[in-house]
């Protein structure tokens, strides 16, 4: 039996159910990564490429990593430029497959795109669709879909104390070999995936010494690397609570969530983890509480956006909110897209952003409040900004917490944040507003 394996944001062998769930009888398996011209080209609102340098130089690394984790296994990854609805159709064919294997998301585009994919197949080629992307299986979620309350307080009430997770799956010691005769395509450069695309190329990002992430790069290896450094090596699980909301350096926050943006990295590993930091210290600590809490808000956003469906990417709110007027204007967006504002703790986080393609959390909530609020431009730009820059980009998260800023998502109050106040509450000697003030 051939299987198809279609990668998408699950890059990595670990905890990875449409790897361990492969028959008993495959003889041949061809992991297929799909550069999709959507994904890769403008967006609808600023232009710009989807996916901007930051993010795929690090996707770019994480697939020369996997293809490297796939040859230790005796398997290997085909690299194709298209639409997946195109391309795994005519590879399914051309090698008798008798099924593609992939991770389901539920955001609308991505379900959009396994929509098409199954039409394209028939019914003679199954898609069959694994959860690997969330910490909950929805299959052992406490509430139905359809009673998902719009609050973030009230799904942790829910669930908090009903849910079970389940533990990581143990990554695969063997794979079936590619495909006898078939020569997969190698991983194209950005250059070359540019041309072929014909877009621009957007040149590699040069390194910056004032960047908050560690310097590991993209891939499974790096992603489990800092894992284990972060919870194992030096306990930083037990002082998240107490460093999460600071703004310089690499250990105020886990930096997971590249990894974890493109799957390299699973949710259920995380937790894990912090299982095994509060089994050797005896308490469950603050820190582990709250980081099993922002594990839970990655959930929490996913499952709104599954339950929204397209409304969660429209300007009105999901309770029918109106957002506070805007002026668009294009050279008051760019001035603050590029820290032109004048106002330095906006600014620094945005130079930073632009340097690096990352921002703390507690940046970015304030940089989204400054552009809406403040400056009265639609929010929907700010996003479309972010998924250009941001190496972390997941559109759930970014999405999701765009709207609420905006008073369009789960919140009904008034959302601002008084950004001078948080720049002397965050920043009170003006450390990180010097540090990214060139």
């Amino acid at each position: 039996m051939t299987v198809l394996y279609w990668l998408r944001n699950d890059l990595r062998l670990h905890d990875n159910e449409a790897l361990t769930a492969l028959p008993a009888d495959t003889t041949a398996l061809l992991p297929v990564y799909c550069f999709d011209p959507v994904a890769l080209g403008p967006d609808a609102y600023l232009g710009l490429p989807r996916t901007g340098p930051h993010r795929l130089a690090f996707l770019l690394e994480t697939l020369a990593d996997l293809q490297q984790r796939y040859a230790a296994l005796g398997s290997g990854i085909h690299f194709a430029v298209g639409r997946p609805e195109e391309v795994l159709p005519t590879l399914a064919r051309q090698l008798g497959a008798q099924a593609i294997h992939a991770s389901t998301e539920h955001t609308t585009e991505e379900e959009e795109a396994e929509e098409a994919l199954t039409g394209a197949l028939g019914p003679q080629i199954p898609l069959r669709r694994f959860e690997t992307l969330t910490l909950l299986h929805p299959a052992d979620l406490p509430i139905p879909l359809s009673r998902l309350p719009f609050s973030f307080s009230k799904f942790r009430f829910d669930v908090f104390s009903k849910m079970t997770v389940r533990p990581p799956l143990p990554a695969p010691q063997q794979l079936p070999p590619l495909p006898v005769g078939f020569a997969p395509a190698p991983l194209p450069t950005a250059a070359e995936l540019a041309a072929q695309l014909g877009q621009p190329a957007q040149s590699r990002p040069t390194p910056d010494r004032r960047s908050a992430l560690p310097a590991l790069g993209g891939g499974e290896t790096a992603g489990l690397a800092r894992l284990h450094d972060y919870a194992v090596e030096r306990h930083l699980i037990g002082r998240y609570d107490d460093t999460r909301n600071q703004m310089l350096g690499e250990a105020f926050s886990t930096k997971f969530s590249p990894w974890l943006a493109n799957g390299s990295l699973s949710a259920r590993q995380i937790w894990a983890a912090i299982d095994g930091y509060d089994a050797t210290h005896g308490a469950r600590s603050k820190g582990a509480m709250q980081l099993r809490l922002e594990l839970l808000w990655r959930d929490y956003f996913r499952l709104l956006a599954q339950r929204a469906g397209p409304d969660f990417f429209r300007w009105r709110g999901l309770r029918d909110q109106r957002p506070k007027p805007t002026r668009p204007d294009r050279a008051v967006f760019e001035d603050w897209a590029a820290g032109r504002t004048g106002n330095a703790f906006v600014d620094a986080n945005m130079r930073e952003l632009e340097a690096t393609g990352f921002m703390s959390n507690r940046g970015r909530q304030n940089v989204a409040s400054y552009l809406i609020h403040d400056l009265h431009q639609d929010w929907r730009w700010g996003a479309a900004w972010f998924e250009h820059q941001l190496i972390d980009y997941d559109a759930a998260s970014n999405w999701g917490n765009w709207k609420y800023i905006a008073g369009t998502g789960t919140d009904v109050r008034d959302t601002a944040f008084d950004v001078a106040q948080q720049a002397r509450r965050y920043d009170p000697q003006g450390r990180y507003t010097r540090t990214w003030s060139k």
